[in-house]
């Protein structure tokens, strides 16, 4: 008999972990004028995680949220949401990669943003 395979929690196998979610938190990160500065440091941060264990995550997901985020309220929140959904050492690099991915959208955004208010307005 075959030993089980272990499987990423259910919200880490979401199809829309890295599609509306994302889109969704990144939204109420810009509504809380959370900077792409705090975003970039977000995600250098969690590059410690790799290969950490649920609890040592937990943990520094939680430090990271009391600490570093403190003067966020809004990013100190994602931080604190997403490690209690924390279950198995299959979720760990996938939250890292989630919150990696979401700076990068953001920077991606924000650069067209910038972009787009060179154009004249009125599609001329």
């Amino acid at each position: 008999m075959a030993a089980a395979r272990p499987t990423p929690s259910a919200p880490f196998v979401s199809r829309e972990l890295n599609g509306e979610l994302l889109l969704d938190e990144l939204a109420d990160l810009r509504n809380a004028q959370v900077s792409q500065k705090q975003l970039d440091d977000l995600a250098r941060a969690l590059r410690t995680l790799e290969g950490a264990r649920v609890s040592e995550a937990v943990g520094q997901l939680k430090a990271l949220a009391a600490n570093r985020f403190a003067g966020q309220p809004a990013l100190g929140a994602l931080l604190v949401r997403w490690s209690a959904k924390l279950k198995s050492e299959l979720d760990v690099p996938l939250l890292a990669a989630h919150l990696e991915r979401l700076a990068l959208v953001s920077a991606m955004l924000s650069a067209m943003r910038r972009g787009a208010d060179r154009f004249p307005r009125g599609g001329r």
